[in-house]
C-alpha cells in the first residue's frame, strides 16, 4: 500500500491493526472459474442472453498502453520503455508538500515529473490529498488527514489546472487526470466523514467544468481487503451530494485491490495470488451493482502487490517468493485485470525500497530494493515489459465470457489475437495442469522469454508459471 516514507510504511499499514472484521476470501478463490463472469466495463461488453447468444459477437479487449502504470518515486522507470501511466503518490506532490502556506504553490517537483513523464509518452495521474495546516476546516483539527476547507480545495485545484491545462502547449496538458484523495476509507489518509469527502467530489467537479473541462476525474482511492473498508465502499458509493449520486461527477473510480498475504486452502493457508486480487475485484463490483453504479462505469487498480501483512504482523515485511513466482505474479496480474476491463493497474512500486528492519512491505519486486537508486531490475520487473509484448493485441473470450476464461479444474487460457496469428496463455494457480495445444502451434515462451518449438495438438503441462503459445489460428 502507498505511504510517504520508509517509517510510515509500518505506521500505514498497521491501521489494519484496527479490525477484525477480515475478509473471507475462501469462497471466492474456491471458484477461479470465468463462467462466474465478471461485469462489463463498457456498455458494449454487455453479457447477452441466451436467446441472442448464437448471434452474439465474442468479447473483446484492446489492450491500452496506459493499463501499465505504477508507483515509482525515483522516476527510473520514466528512462525504460514499458512505463504507460504514473501515478504520483509518495513523490512529493500531496497538497500540503505542494502549498504549504496559503500564499505559496511550488511547482517545481512536480513539472519535472510531469516534463519526464511526457518524454517517455507515460500519462500522469496527480492524486489530490493531504491537508495543508492551514487549510484545515476547522482549526482544531489540522493534521494532513483532516478534512479541509471546500474553498480552499478547489481554489489549490483551480491552480494546478489552471497551471497544466497547456502545459506542453495549446490544448497539451500535463496532468491527463486528478484522483480526488487517497485511500479515503482507512484513517492513516482520512479522518473526515463520508460526507465531507463527497463534498470534495462535487467541489472537483465543478473546478474542472470551470478550469479544465478536458480533464478526468477519479474517485477517492480506497483500500478492498477488509471488511471495514468493504462496509465503508457499500456506504459511500449509496451516497448522493447536489441532487446527484457522488459517482455521476467522476469519470472512474479507484481501488486498491491488495488481497490479503494468505487465503483459506481447507484448513489450511496459502500466498494470496493475483486470482485473489480479482476475486477483490468481483466483491467490489458486487457492491457496486447493489448501489446502483453501472456497470459501464471504468474502475481502476490504483494499487496492487502481494504478501502484505495483516493483522498483528501488519507493517513487518512481506514473506518472500523466488524469482519465477514473481514473475508470474507481474504477468497475471495484468493479464487478468485487462480481461476484466480493468483500465489502469498501478504497481506498487517500482522503486519499492527495503524497511527499516530489513525486508520489504511487498513480495513482488520490480527492481531491486538494496539499489534503490539505481533501479536495476529484477526478473519481476523485466516480465513487466513482456508482459506487454504478449499482449499487444486483441484479448478474445466468447459471447458469455470475458477473455482469460478458466476450466473447471482452474485452468487458464487467455486467447490473444495477433496481427499475423494467434497466441494462448497458460497457467493453473495452484496446481498442474495438462492441455493440448491447438493444431497450428508452433512455438512456446515460457514466463521468462525462453522460446522453444513445439507440435500442434500435442499436450503440455503447465502450472503457476504462465506460457505463452503461439500458432496460426
Amino acid at each position: 500500500m502507498s505511504v510517504s516514507s520508509p517509517r510510515s510504511r509500518t505506521t500505514r499499514v498497521g491501521v489494519l491493526v484496527a479490525s477484525a472484521l477480515a475478509v473471507s476470501l475462501a469462497a471466492l478463490a474456491a471458484d477461479q472459474s470465468a463462467s462466474a463472469v465478471i461485469a462489463p466495463s463498457r456498455a458494449g461488453d454487455a453479457i447477452p442472453t441466451r436467446a441472442t447468444t448464437q448471434k452474439a459477437k465474442p468479447i473483446t479487449v484492446k489492450v491500452d498502453k496506459r493499463l501499465f502504470g505504477v508507483h515509482d518515486s525515483s522516476l527510473n522507470s520514466l528512462s525504460r520503455r514499458g512505463t504507460g501511466a504514473i501515478r504520483l503518490w509518495d513523490t512529493g506532490t500531496t497538497w500540503a508538500d505542494m502549498q504549504p502556506t496559503s500564499d505559496t504553490t511550488t511547482f517545481t517537483r512536480l513539472d519535472q515529473i510531469v516534463t519526464a513523464a511526457h518524454a517517455r509518452g507515460a500519462e500522469v495521474t496527480l492524486v489530490v490529498a493531504m491537508t495543508p495546516a492551514w487549510a484545515a476546516a476547522t482549526p482544531e483539527h489540522t493534521a494532513p488527514t483532516d478534512p479541509p476547507d471546500p474553498a480552499a480545495f478547489k481554489a489549490y485545484l483551480s491552480a494546478v489546472m489552471a497551471h497544466y491545462k497547456n502545459f506542453f502547449g495549446p490544448g497539451r496538458r500535463g496532468i491527463a487526470n486528478y484522483q480526488i484523495w487517497n485511500e479515503a476509507n482507512i484513517s492513516t489518509f482520512w479522518t473526515g466523514t463520508q460526507a465531507q469527502m463527497t463534498q470534495l467530489v462535487q467541489a472537483a467537479a465543478e473546478v474542472r467544468q470551470q478550469v479544465d473541462p478536458g480533464a478526468h476525474l477519479i474517485g477517492p482511492s480506497m483500500v478492498a481487503r477488509l471488511g471495514y473498508q468493504q462496509k465503508y465502499i457499500q456506504q459511500f458509493y449509496k451516497l448522493r451530494v447536489g441532487g446527484k449520486p457522488v459517482w455521476r461527477y467522476v469519470d472512474a473510480l479507484g481501488f486498491s485491490l491488495y488481497p490479503l498475504d494468505t487465503a483459506p486452502l481447507g484448513r489450511r493457508t496459502r500466498p494470496a495470488t493475483p486470482e485473489d486480487s480479482i476475486a477483490l475485484l468481483r466483491l467490489v463490483r458486487g457492491f457496486l451493482t447493489k448501489d446502483q453504479v453501472p456497470a459501464r462505469m471504468p474502475l481502476w487498480d490504483n494499487e496492487v502487490n502481494y504478501g502484505l501483512h495483516a493483522g498483528a504482523t501488519a507493517g513487518t515485511a512481506a514473506t518472500p517468493i523466488v524469482a519465477s513466482r514473481q514473475v508470474a505474479y507481474v504477468i497475471r496480474t495484468y493479464l487478468l485485470n485487462a480481461a476484466a476491463g480493468v483500465q489502469r493497474v498501478f504497481w506498487y512500486a517500482y522503486d519499492m525500497g527495503t524497511l527499516p528492519a530489513g525486508g520489504t512491505l511487498a513480495n513482488t519486486l520490480l527492481t531491486k530494493p538494496t539499489d534503490r537508486a539505481a533501479g536495476a531490475l529484477t526478473p519481476a520487473g523485466k516480465a513487466f515489459t513482456r508482459v506487454q509484448s504478449w499482449m499487444a493485441g486483441t484479448l478474445v473470450g466468447t459471447a458469455t465470457k470475458r477473455p482469460c476464461a478458466a476450466d473447471r479444474r482452474g485452468t487458464y487460457t487467455c486467447v490473444i489475437r495477433y496481427r499475423n496469428g494467434m497466441g494462448r496463455v497458460y497457467w493453473n494457480p495452484y496446481r498442474t495442469a495438462v492441455v493440448t495445444l491447438v493444431h497450428s502451434a508452433t512455438k512456446k515462451v515460457d514466463e521468462l522469454g525462453v522460446t522453444h518449438r513445439v507440435k500442434g495438438g500435442t499436450k503440455l503441462k503447465v502450472g503457476a508459471n504462465p506460457v505463452l503459445v503461439r500458432s496460426s489460428t
